[in-house]
């Protein structure tokens, strides 16, 4: 993302999953900010370890340089839950990475973020 010079900066996604849904909300501005809720109840998900899945989401949102806000709303299954939590991020960084064409440099009203 380099300087962040052109980006559309903000945005946010719901996806649904089966009965699960996730929303994802972010902003692409380099102040580390993150909250997950991925409301994970079984201890295992095809194997992968809950502790696993909950360090990899914070691995990455740690590392991400972002404010971001990623939360499964409801659901039944650890596994629709799960997947709803990664397209909605997915979904929400494409739009908030994605060049705007109204944008004139960087996206802030302090002129650097």
């Amino acid at each position: 993302l380099g300087t962040r010079s052109g980006i559309t900066r903000f945005s946010y996604a719901s996806v649904p999953m089966d009965e699960s849904l996730a929303e994802a909300s972010i902003d692409l501005v380099k102040r580390p900010f993150w909250k997950l809720v991925l409301s994970i109840k079984r201890n295992t998900i095809e194997d992968i370890s809950k502790e696993d899945l909950e360090h990899f989401f914070q691995s990455l949102l740690q590392n991400l340089n972002s404010c971001v806000h990623l939360t499964v709303k409801y659901g039944d299954n650890d596994h629709h839950k799960v997947e709803a939590a990664i397209k909605s991020l997915a979904v929400a960084f494409r739009e908030a990475s994605s060049y705007d064409k109204k944008q004139k440099g960087i996206p802030s009203t302090k002129g650097s973020m």
